[in-house]
């Protein structure tokens, strides 16, 4: 039981650790998603326009989307140890 514990704790800490470590600014929504929350059909609402390697490629590919006006906004969420770049569906 303290195991389940403390894996659950290790857990929860590494996500708050990551949410706390991804800012990237303002106009960019990054999110870190869980497992349950994204798919590689996508979460409800958006899908999947690429995946990258990290998230610095992701957010340019992202940026670039939206100067050349292929969508107005714009999601990275870690998924599988791959940033996927999600857009309105």
């Amino acid at each position: 039981m303290h195991k389940l514990t403390r894996t659950a704790a290790a857990a929860v800490t590494g996500v708050a650790m990551a949410l706390a470590t991804t800012g990237v600014g303002a106009a960019v929504t990054v999110a870190t998603a869980s497992i349950a929350a994204a798919s590689e059909v996508g979460a409800q609402g958006w899908d999947v326009a690429g995946s990258y390697g990290t998230q610095q490629e992701c957010v340019a590919a992202g940026d670039a989307g939206v100067s050349d006006g292929s969508w107005a906004e714009y999601r990275c969420a870690l998924f599988e140890a791959r940033w996927d770049l999600m857009i309105p569906a």
